[in-house]
């Protein structure tokens, strides 16, 4: 028997999605990247779904979270300002935290489970019969 417990996380402010899964994996495919064209073709997005994406989270946070540069011979440069870095850590901290807690509650509902297995097979073996559930009206 497997249990698994999911979970999916993401922190909103006044009703605007600050960070989830889908703005960690923009902002982590720049980190990694260096540039928002490369972190869109990693993803499968468009450079303006990216663009646009991380704008509409830097009006809501007041902040910048991605510093670019122009140009040159390496084209352009794309870079998670301190604040995009430090959102990146709380969710992955946080993540990990919430991991830990769901590993525990897996534990607990494959104790409960097997419990309940058991409890079925004693009563199936002496020959118990189960009452079927009814709403009397």
């Amino acid at each position: 028997m497997v249990i698994k417990v999911k979970i999916r996380i993401w922190v909103d402010k006044d009703g605007q999605e600050i960070i989830g899964p889908g703005i960690y994996n923009i902002l982590k495919a720049l980190e990694e990247t260096g540039s928002i064209a490369s972190a869109a073709r990693k993803l499968g997005y468009s450079y303006k779904f990216i663009w646009t994406y991380i704008k509409k989270l830097e009006d809501t946070l007041g902040v910048p979270l991605v510093e670019s540069r122009r140009g040159g011979k390496e084209r352009g440069v794309s870079e998670l300002t301190e604040v995009g870095k430090l959102l990146l850590k709380y969710y992955e901290d946080m993540s990990k935290e919430v991991e830990g807690i769901t590993k525990i509650w897996e534990g607990r509902f494959n104790e409960f489970l097997s419990n309940i297995e058991q409890y079925a097979a004693t009563r199936q073996s002496r020959g118990e019969e189960e009452i079927p559930y009814y709403d009397e009206e």
